[in-house]
């Protein structure tokens, strides 16, 4: 039983990422949109980036950092108060707003922050980042937001509270089920605090419960666990004037699944997924309709228009519970972000970690109990000594003059290669930019370093890298020029000389 519970663990959170990743490729797109680039059938594959990598976006991260705080709890003995969990996961959160929002160094309260590849900005969404920004600040959170950005990073409450129901001597492990309500309502209103978000967080958490203890799923048995997670939702939240609201459309998703229409028909009676009641009926609708196939669930739940990468991951989530990892196909895995980050979290998760590893990770909250700087570094992108090519939507970075002459170094790189125009000493040109480094001292260079930090921060889909300007023909020293590069760091598509990083982190 222990080996399928880790199973479905993996499944649960490697589906979800996998869902997320093929939503967020086209998060933003209509499905006209997403028809006219990908064909009829819609995107059904990872879109990569140049290193072959499936991003996933804001809600994967989350997810991660959620389990982070739950098993800090658990770690320090604590999971059985759900109040204390839900401090712990805020705390995790705040590091998360860190990675969105903060200099890039890892934090002594979370290991996640450790993951250099965790420090992206991936489309975060506007009530998680001013929900934790008001308690980061001291302030109260002040919303009435049905937004989907607490149900979409749930799944773990669900996992950690059923592998660990064994534990619980009442009978049918009801003190493991209530725990996981409690959890899943108080952690979602840490940034959402309308009933119909929490409503949609605690009903995702069970039905992920739920079937992490159910062996195998059919629809008949798949229509028991929503059953039962209703009615535990409704025992959770009681006398919430959004309940019937909520039932309503989760019933819905369950007649569409089963009527003659096709999925894109059904889900846009559904809506669009932004807010949470909708997210978790589009989930159910795909998972129901294609309750044996990974694939054209996740494909179901992301072509539509809408919060396509927040319904692939809770659907994601979802079947991946069901079916377990090994029931994930290979063009699902392969090439999926933090893939085997993902996979030891899960194990976390679901107790099959060591003592000391947890330890490390959740009470010392060192990844591997090495030096933390080194450690970052380490899982850095750095821009490589010498480019002779670059991707399509890669752009070099070079030290230039104001007169434009681009006749040395990596300023004759980047007109030989790269597209930079004679007589256009600043800014874009072809795939390369130009920072003037030849006019002054370092306060001169200063301005234009700023001015490219602003505009890189705003091409997300390009990836920029940056030479070691101002250290060959002008003169200067990397100790120099580096720290105008502090700023950067925040940024997931700037990559900088290794040189730069490690006097930038004091290494």
């Amino acid at each position: 039983m222990k080996d399928i519970l880790i199973d479905k663990a993996r499944g649960c959170l490697i589906g979800g990422a996998a869902g997320d990743a093929l939503g967020y490729a086209v998060e933003f797109s209509s499905l006209n949109s997403i028809l006219k680039k990908y064909g009829p059938s819609g995107i059904n594959a990872f879109d990569t980036d140049s290193y072959g990598i499936a991003c996933f976006s804001d809600d994967t991260q989350m997810t991660l950092f959620t389990a982070e705080g739950l098993l800090t709890a658990a770690q320090k003995g604590e999971a059985d108060n759900p109040k204390a969990v839900c401090s712990y996961i805020s705390e995790a959160y705040l590091a998360w707003l860190d990675t969105q929002t903060g200099f890039q160094l890892p934090l002594p309260s979370s290991w996640l922050t450790h993951v250099r590849d965790l420090w992206a900005r991936r489309a975060p969404g506007n009530t998680c980042l001013s929900a934790l920004s008001a308690l980061k600040d001291g302030r109260p959170v002040n919303n009435d937001s049905k937004g989907c950005g607490a149900v979409m990073r749930i799944a773990p409450i669900g996992i950690f509270f059923a592998a660990h129901s064994s534990e619980c001597g009442m009978h049918n492990s009801q003190c493991k089920i209530r725990q996981c309500a409690k959890v899943a309502a108080e952690s979602a209103r840490i940034t959402h605090l309308n009933d119909l978000s929490t409503l949609a967080s605690v009903f995702t958490a069970l039905v992920i419960f739920e079937c992490m203890k159910t062996h195998v799923i059919d629809r008949l048995s798949f229509r028991s666990i929503i059953s039962t997670a209703i009615n535990e939702t409704l025992t959770a939240i009681p006398d919430s004037p959004k309940s019937k609201e909520f039932i309503e459309i989760i019933q819905k998703s369950l007649d569409l699944a089963g009527a003659s229409i096709s999925d894109r028909e059904a889900i846009a009676q559904l809506g669009e997924g932004w807010v949470a009641e909708e997210t978790v009926a589009i989930a159910i609708f795909c998972v129901m309709r294609h309750i044996r196939d990974f694939e054209g669930c996740l494909v179901a739940a992301v072509n539509h228009d809408g919060d396509s990468d927040s319904t692939g991951a809770v659907a994601g989530n979802i079947i991946g519970t069901m079916l377990g990892y090994t029931g994930i196909p290979e063009k699902f895995r392969n090439g999926l972000e933090l893939h085997d980050l993902l996979v030891s979290v899960a194990d976390d998760l679901a107790g099959a970690s060591s003592e000391t590893q947890m330890n490390e990770r959740y009470a010392m909250h060192h990844p591997y109990g090495i030096d933390e700087k080194l450690k970052f570094i380490s899982g850095m992108k750095f821009t490589p000594e010498n480019i002779t090519e670059l991707g399509p939507d890669d752009i070099f970075v070079f030290g230039s003059n104001l007169a434009g002459h681009h006749a040395g170094g990596a300023a004759r790189v980047a007109r030989q290669r790269f597209g930079a125009i004679p007589g256009q000493g600043v800014g874009l040109q072809g795939q390369s930019y130009a920072i003037p480094t030849m006019q002054g001292g370092v306060e001169t260079i200063k301005p234009y370093v700023d001015d490219f930090i602003e505009f890189a921060s705003n091409c997300d889909q390009n990836t920029f890298y940056v030479t070691r300007i101002g250290c060959g023909i002008a003169g200067f020293k990397d100790e120099e020029i580096a720290p105008l590069f502090k700023d950067a760091l925040k940024l997931y598509n700037v990559r900088l000389p290794e040189s730069f990083v490690r006097i930038l982190l004091g290494c």
